[in-house]
C-alpha cells in the first residue's frame, strides 16, 4: 500500500482542496495551451498549414517522419469549439495541481507528456487503418491520463458536473471515456482511441510505478566497473565487540532496500523541507504537514526497532 493510499490521504469529501495546492508545471502547461490557442487566433495563422505540420496525422507520423506531431498535437485545440480547450484546462487546473503536489513537478510533467504522446500514437495507429482518418488535436489524452491517475487514488471524491451536480470521480471518468462510444462512435468527431489510451497510461503509471525520478535513479544506479585496490596488511588491533553508532546505522541502511513508498515519501519530504527553508512552517498546507507527520512516525518506528 502506497503512502497516498493511507488513511490520512483518503479525503473522500466533496470538492477538491485545490486552494491549498501550489504547483509549477501544471500552471505552465495551462499557460502554454492557452497562449498557443490565443496566438493562433490573434495571428490568423493559416489553419491548413498549421495542421499539416503540427496536428497528428497517420501519414505525417508514419510516412513523412513528422514524429514531433505526437507532442505538438497535444498543444493545439479547435478554434471553433471554445469548450474544447476550456474543459481540458479546467480539469488540468483542478485535478492536475493536486497530482503535481502529490508526485512532484518532474514526475507530473513526465506523466502529462507521456500520456499525451502515448495517446496520440495509439490514435494514429488506429487511424492508419481507416481510409480518411483526418487529423487529431487536443490535450484530452494527456489530461485523461492525469484524471485517471487521480481517480485511482480518490474514486469517491466529488466534482460538480456542469457546476451543480455532485459527481464522484469514478463516474465522471467513466462518462468521459465511454460516452462517445455510446453515441456516434467514430463519427462523433471525438478521438475516443486517444481518450482510452491516455486513461490506460494513467493506470499503468500507478500500477507499474512509472515515476520518472524512480526510473532515472534505477538507471543511474546500475552496476559499474570499479578499480579494486589491494588491502594493506597492518598489525591487527583489538576491536571492541560493541559496534559504534555509525557502524550500526550504516549496516542497517545498506542492508535494507527502500520500498517505492519510502522513496516517494522521501521525495515529497525533500520538497517540504525546501519549502520550509524558503517560507517557514507557516506556509505549509495540510497535505505537507501530513507528510512531515508521516516522516516523523517512520523515524520513531525505526528508533523503536533498534532498541
Amino acid at each position: 500500500m502506497g503512502i497516498y493510499d493511507r488513511e490520512y490521504y483518503q479525503g473522500e469529501g466533496r470538492g477538491l482542496p485545490w486552494r491549498s495546492v501550489t504547483s509549477t508545471w501544471c500552471n505552465t502547461l495551462i499557460l502554454i495551451n492557452v497562449a498557443v490557442f490565443l496566438g493562433v487566433w490573434a495571428l490568423r495563422i493559416d489553419q491548413q498549414w498549421l495542421y499539416h505540420w503540427f496536428a497528428a496525422t497517420p501519414e505525417g507520423i508514419f510516412r513523412n517522419g513528422r514524429v514531433w506531431q505526437l507532442l505538438t498535437a497535444t498543444f493545439l485545440h479547435d478554434q471553433t469549439r471554445i469548450l474544447h480547450i476550456v474543459g481540458n484546462m479546467l480539469f488540468l487546473y483542478f485535478i492536475g495541481r493536486e497530482v503535481e503536489a502529490t508526485y512532484g513537478g518532474k514526475d507530473f510533467l513526465a506523466l502529462y507528456l507521456g500520456a499525451g504522446i502515448f495517446s496520440t500514437l495509439c490514435w494514429a495507429v488506429m487511424a492508419a487503418t481507416r481510409p480518411h482518418a483526418g487529423f487529431m488535436i487536443g490535450a484530452s489524452g494527456a489530461v485523461l491520463g492525469v484524471v485517471t491517475l487521480y481517480t485511482l487514488y480518490y474514486p469517491k471524491r466529488e466534482l460538480l458536473l456542469m457546476g451543480f451536480i455532485p459527481t464522484p470521480m469514478w463516474l465522471l471518468l467513466a462518462l468521459f471515456l465511454f460516452w462517445p462510444l455510446l453515441g456516434e462512435g467514430q463519427d462523433s468527431g471525438v478521438a475516443w482511441e486517444s481518450h482510452l489510451a491516455g486513461a490506460a497510461f494513467g493506470w499503468a503509471y500507478k500500477h507499474f510505478d512509472l515515476r520518472w525520478t524512480r526510473l532515472v535513479e534505477g538507471w543511474s544506479s546500475r552496476p559499474r566497473l570499479k578499480v579494486v585496490v589491494p588491502p594493506r596488511y597492518e598489525q591487527a588491533r583489538p576491536r571492541s565487540s560493541v559496534p559504534s553508532r555509525g557502524e550500526a546505522v550504516g549496516a542497517r541502511s545498506s542492508s535494507a532496500p527502500r520500498s517505492p513508498e519510502e522513496e516517494l515519501l522521501d521525495a515529497r519530504l525533500d520538497e517540504v523541507l525546501a519549502k520550509i527553508a524558503r517560507e517557514g512552517r507557516d506556509g505549509l498546507t495540510d497535505d505537507e504537514r501530513k507528510i512531515l507527520q508521516a516522516a516523523s512516525q517512520r523515524a520513531r518506528d525505526r528508533r523503536a526497532e533498534r532498541t
